[in-house]
């Protein structure tokens, strides 16, 4: 009897962790997803002015994609650059797009206008723990991926030169048809 009891407890228990691992990762993208090499996962969803749109929408471009708040020192430091990369690459086949995680969507737009950050982002709901920051698994900002002009990961948290380096590979791989 004691043992049919254990059994059916010990059943019980691990169905529950079953039920809530799937259940939980329902809207994750699995991390292997987000390996170099991988087409990186849709995201279908407003910017920061209420406009839906999806990052397949820049296929055929290099894509910087920079999860990032204004509220974090470390991603505020990265404006200067990002300023700059999007100024160099004005014109060529290259986006920085970037999911924020800001509280207040109107301060954010003052900001960004003050701040002269000119690139599309993607709202994370007004939180580190939005929808796009939690399918992607990011758990720290800045996160920074960049993408080739097929849609691919081709490299993670890169900033300054090595970004640069990055992007200008990626677009000259598209040049020569890569």
């Amino acid at each position: 009897m004691r043992i049919k009891h254990k059994t059916l407890a010990w059943l019980a228990i691990l169905s529950s962790v079953v039920f809530l691992q799937t259940s939980a990762c329902t809207a994750v993208v699995p991390a292997k997803a987000l390996s170099i090499g991988k087409v990186a996962p849709e995201i279908e969803a407003e910017d920061i002015d209420g406009v839906k749109f999806k990052l397949s929408d820049y296929r055929g471009k290099v894509v910087v994609l920079d999860f990032w708040g204004d509220w974090w020192p470390p991603c505020r430091a990265m404006y200067p650059h990002e300023r700059s990369l999007v100024k160099r690459l004005e014109g060529q086949p290259f986006a920085l797009l970037g999911i924020n995680s800001d509280r207040d969507r109107e301060a954010l737009k003052k900001v960004m206008k003050k701040q002269g950050i000119t690139w599309r982002s993607f709202w994370n709901g007004g939180s580190t723990g939005g929808p796009i920051s939690s399918a992607w698994n990011v758990r720290s900002w800045p996160t920074i991926y960049v993408l080739d002009h097929k849609g691919v990961i081709r490299y993670k948290n890169v900033r300054g030169e090595r970004m640069d380096e990055a992007v200008d590979k990626l677009l000259a791989e598209m040049k020569k048809g890569k």
